[in-house]
């Protein structure tokens, strides 16, 4: 088959997007290993869109941040949110896509990051969009010029923090695809003199502030550019003052619902913001002015010779730009520069600059997640500095191949050093695989393969959960306690129970053995130690049976005294008889014969609190009461109970143990 002259560009764009899917998808589900917190967070709530839950939902805590948020201005209970709270807040449109990959593919980590791959993937389409609109084709220039698209869509495929993010199941990328279907739509409207492509670029802006913080600072592109033209050239915003409007009404329209969310809830929209600009190693304390123009050097050193070194983000130290792609920035801003009356390549410069705000206010510059927005100014930009370059070639030299061989190389020397130091000095990162929480992620399909009736625990208890949770698609899934006080939570009767120990809590995985004659070790990961307890086990193994009811929440339903000459012993079999969102303190008190308090333990339930325990649980405690110096002996009382520790309110009526007989 021929392929004609105007077929090529069409062609070659289809080879760059292959390239660009090629990239993104490959071994997506083993690279990165593992699953990253941050990726497991945003899948529970994709879950919970999906199982019908009334939002806010929180995991691991959140709540206490939302406690914060709310108040005085309480949340309003939704199937459908505008805003995610937990985790420090995320927009939602991410998390909504994220929901129909896991319905597509299940709760795995390529259903998360397969957004973000296909984001990726649509944005090296949309940047050519936007760069062709930028600078329409023309017959005078190389290739008709179509070069400048297909070079700044090549640039972005193989941009390598575009590739890293691409992979990566944050919602970073997911701003991409509608910021430069924004850009591609107002310069149609611009040079077209089309309200309606100027109302679709305002639509594509408001759009693009569900996806990503750092989406708040891109319509200061088009403010800039405005104020530009302003100046240089009053009559051409004039003319086009209805598309103008229509554009801003759009984009106001579309965000509202965002902005409604916002003003409602303030708290959200600068707790983000705050906590990124006042953290991280380059913060001044006290300074945030002098912070940012420190960062500006950091954020442009990132571009060209030192890059983020957080090894999530990028192979440490690694540039954003390969140096083939630097000089062509350069080039390409250099000449935007000198051409800035021409209303493209002041747009450009004012688009480029403004995505680097997000890195340069933040307090651990360069992060190169905060610089996902640059990514297409900066391809657009490579592109311009490429064809002033293969223009130059073919201009100095008679045959017609040689700048088609120039850049031939040049792009495959960029894709080259891309995919090395991704697939394989990146992959073979020692850290990589803790620091995307593989040691969860297996342990949660572990917990996950079980049967579905089993009573699942992990010990030591740990504040991030997600990765976990995610893979068993279940927040309440698994309960995690430390047993380093002999606490053991003995699971449901009838029921298997599975215990995840990992290998430095040794006491706990002995406790559990000692109590659970029947239980059995059995092969499991390197990171955990899997003990199974059959379901006929017995439960409550004290030396008295008891049946006390606390105010229909926790019944005692055994227990065991030992004492010596200067502490009594107690070991108590709790059981859950229903939920509770409150952290009960338990309590053992002594009285003498006249009902006097003569000694007392009170403290929560050991490394396991009540809010954790479910219905049918049963708990064993040990609670170690200290008899005072000058204690008499005689014959006291022991008795116990529950109460919530906020209100010191007593939960039901306090449990008689019996008497106990002191020399």
């Amino acid at each position: 088959m021929v392929v004609s002259r105007n077929q090529w560009p069409a062609l070659l764009l289809l080879v760059i997007l292959s390239l660009a899917a090629g990239l993104r998808f490959w071994y997506l589900d083993r690279l990165p290993p593992g699953l990253y917190h941050d990726e497991a967070y945003n899948g529970l709530d994709a879950l919970s869109l999906l199982q019908g839950k009334v939002f806010p939902q929180y995991y691991e805590g959140w709540e206490l941040y939302g406690g914060d948020a709310h108040a005085d201005n309480p949340a309003a209970p939704t199937r459908l949110p505008v805003f995610f709270e937990g985790n420090y807040g995320r927009e939602p449109l991410h998390i909504y896509l994220v929901a129909l990959s896991i319905w597509l593919f299940g709760n795995t980590a390529f259903a998360i990051r397969a957004v973000m791959a296909t984001a990726g993937t649509l944005a090296v389409f949309t940047t050519w969009l936007a760069a062709r609109a930028l600078y329409p084709p023309d017959s005078r220039r190389l290739m008709r010029g179509e070069l400048l698209p297909l070079l700044a869509a090549f640039s972005l495929a193989v941009l390598y923090p575009a590739l890293t993010f691409s992979r990566f199941g944050i919602r970073a990328m997911v701003l991409l695809p509608p910021m430069t279907l924004a850009v591609y739509a107002f310069w149609r409207g611009w040079n077209g003199r089309s309200s309606v492509w100027m109302g679709l670029a305002g639509f594509f802006t408001g759009l693009s502030l569900y996806t990503f913080a750092a989406s708040r600072l891109f319509p200061l592109a088009f403010v800039l550019f405005g104020l530009f033209m302003l100046i240089v050239d009053l009559p051409s915003l004039r003319e086009r003052w209805r598309g103008l409007a229509l554009a801003t009404g759009a984009a106001l329209l579309t965000a509202l619902p965002l902005l409604w969310y916002f003003i409602r809830y303030p708290y959200f929209f600068v707790f983000r913001m705050s906590f990124v600009a006042n953290r991280g190693a380059g913060v001044v304390e006290g300074a945030p002015a002098l912070t940012w123009l420190l960062n500006v050097g950091r954020v442009v050193g990132g571009l060209f010779w030192k890059g983020d070194t957080h090894l999530r983000h990028n192979l440490p130290g690694r540039p954003y730009l390969d140096p083939l792609q630097a000089l062509l920035l350069v080039a390409g801003t250099v000449g935007g520069v000198r051409f800035i009356r021409q209303p493209a390549n002041a747009f450009m410069l004012s688009w480029f600059g403004v995505m680097l705000l997000p890195s340069i206010l933040s307090g651990d510059a360069p992060h190169f997640g905060r610089l996902v927005g640059l990514a297409p100014p900066a391809a657009i930009l490579i592109g311009s500095g490429g064809t002033w370059l293969a223009e130059k070639i073919a201009a100095g030299v008679r045959s017609s191949w040689v700048a088609p061989v120039a850049l031939i190389g040049l792009s495959a020397a960029s894709l080259t050093l891309t995919a090395r130091d991704y697939f394989d000095r990146y992959a073979s990162q020692p850290d990589l695989s803790r620091d995307f929480y593989q040691a969860d992620w297996r342990l949660g399909q572990y917990a996950a393969a079980q049967p579905p009736e089993t009573v699942l625990y992990l010990s030591p208890s740990q504040e991030e959960m997600a990765t976990i949770y995610f893979a068993l698609a279940d927040p309440d899934g698994i309960r995690s306690f430390n047993g380093d006080d002999g606490l053991i939570p003995a699971g449901i009767p009838g029921q298997p129970a599975v215990y995840l120990v990992r290998p430095a809590a040794e006491a706990v995985l002995s406790n559990l053995q000692a109590y659970f004659s029947s239980g059995e070790m059995r092969p499991s990961e390197d990171n955990f130690v899997a003990f199974h307890v059959p379901a006929d086990a017995e439960r409550v193994r004290t030396d008295t049976v008891a049946d006390s009811d606390f105010g229909g929440v926790i019944k005692l339903v055994g227990y065991t005294i030992d004492h010596t000459d200067n502490q009594v012993l107690i070991t108590l079999a709790w059981k859950a008889v229903v939920a509770t969102p409150v952290d009960y303190t338990g309590f053992v008190h002594l009285l003498d014969a006249n009902g006097e308090l003569a000694a007392q333990t009170d403290r929560p339930p050991a490394g396991y609190p009540t809010s954790d325990w479910r219905p049918g649980e049963i708990i064993i405690d040990h609670f170690r009461v200290e008899l005072p110096p000058d204690m008499l002996p005689g014959t006291y009382r022991l008795r116990t109970g529950f109460y919530d520790p906020a209100t010191v309110v007593r939960l039901g009526e306090a449990a008689e143990l019996g008497l106990v007989n002191l020399p």
